[in-house]
């Protein structure tokens, strides 16, 4: 398979922290991977296993001590930082476990922002797209709410339309229903499985959670910085 097939690689992915004590704690030892485009990927594994700092090396917002990280063949760390920037912006759709939303931005200005950073889209046609980001999640009636207004759930959707906003090929999500009661993890995780069914986008997850694991068509175990097989 040539490397346009894939969406995401991994090589020998290392993360290495040392204090002045010379401690030395290693949270990821030599990853690989691989992912299709529009393969749906859950990562599960016990807390401190290093699934969120796998997905964030994988984003491009934290550099891996040893390794490299491909996002459509392209390589992503060690480029310079404008050209990173570009890439995670327009390719990678984030969406985080605490939502990160501006807390003096509303829901529709969340949603907008990432498509204003890089002018992805312009002024009416990027209103218009968030808009109806906001109504496929089901907040179209809260658009001009902050942050502090919303529900867990809710905030979730804004950061989930947040993440499309760009039409990135490749969306990652850490624990997207970590805050979450069991009903609005359930419409959550229904949402996300129409991503790559029918909108084809590449899915990957981390997630402690049975249940949203359960919509990915392949599931990978870290423990201890490491695949466990088996």
């Amino acid at each position: 398979m040539n490397d346009a097939a894939w969406a995401v690689e991994a090589h020998d992915l290392w993360k290495v922290y040392e204090d002045g004590k010379q401690r030395r704690l290693e949270v990821l030892k030599g990853i690989s991977l691989q992912v299709k485009r529009s393969e749906s990927l859950a990562i599960v594994g016990p807390s401190g296993a290093g699934k969120t700092t796998l997905l964030n090396l994988l984003a491009g917002v934290d550099e891996p001590s040893g390794g490299e990280v491909r996002i459509g063949g392209r390589l992503l760390n060690h480029a310079r930082e404008r050209e990173q920037a570009i890439l995670r912006n327009q390719t990678i759709g984030m969406v985080f476990q605490f939502y990160h939303l501006l807390s003096d931005l509303t829901a529709l200005e969340n949603v907008m922002l990432p498509g204003r950073i890089y002018r992805s889209h312009e002024g009416r046609q990027l209103h218009d797209r968030a808009m109806g980001l906001l109504a496929d999640v089901g907040l179209e009636s809260r658009v001009s709410h902050f942050p502090s207004q919303l529900s867990g759930g809710e905030m979730q959707r804004v950061a989930i339309a947040r993440a499309l906003v760009n039409d990135p090929e490749i969306i990652l999500c850490d624990e997207p229903t970590g805050n979450l009661d069991s009903e609005t993890g359930h419409e959550i995780s229904q949402y996300l499985k129409k991503l790559y069914e029918i909108d084809k986008k590449t899915l990957i997850i981390v997630t402690h959670d049975d249940n949203i694991a359960g919509i990915a068509s392949r599931l990978l175990r870290l423990e201890d910085g490491a695949w466990k097989t088996g």
